[in-house]
């Protein structure tokens, strides 16, 4: 029996250190895709070329995301966004969306770069988008052929009124 529990345990550390193996191989696979592209929009971006976004797993529960030498709130808000398309492109998801708040951290010309990709896909991508008048032409066209819905106060509210406005009750027990 004490011959038959080594054998398993051997067994056991060989299996263990293939599927350490095994893992650490599918990752740095999946690793190279999306680092891939996001440096591929990440250059569509800029003129001259600048650091991209980068994904590391660590550990199959573990990973470090950065863009190096900026740890700049504008360009960790751009390498989320240029993750977000890479997996867009990479996965079979159908839509991503992106609130203005992301947009906004973003630098104007990379906003303009931004636009124009999600203006090339085929799938669906929902976007907040304040102010399209301050970028380019380029981008405010795209914007006015691709607006589905326009919002704004009094009256313009998704359902007709503003939800932070105190209201005044006609009846007491209403609400």
């Amino acid at each position: 029996a004490y011959l038959k529990l080594l054998e398993l345990q051997d067994a056991q550390k060989k299996a263990n250190e293939m599927l350490k193996r095994a893992t650490g191989s599918i990752l740095s696979e999946i690793e190279d895709l999306i680092n891939g592209k996001m440096k591929k929009f990440n250059d569509f971006l800029f003129k001259e070329k600048r650091m991209a976004p980068y994904l590391k797993f660590n550990e199959y529960n573990s990973y470090h995301f950065e863009t190096p030498h900026d740890t700049g709130t504008g360009t960790n808000y751009k390498g989320l966004i240029l993750y977000d398309l890479a997996m867009l492109e990479l996965t079979n998801l159908p839509a991503i969306a992106h609130d203005s708040s992301l947009l906004k951290n973003v630098g104007d010309s990379s906003v303009d770069g931004i636009i124009k990709i999600y203006s090339n896909y085929k799938k669906q991508i929902f976007i907040a988008f304040d102010k399209h008048l301050s970028y380019t032409d380029d981008v405010a066209k795209i914007i006015e052929e691709n607006t589905v819905l326009t919002l704004y106060a009094n009256g313009g509210e998704l359902y007709g009124y503003s939800w932070n406005k105190e209201q005044k009750l006609d009846d007491e027990n209403e609400l």
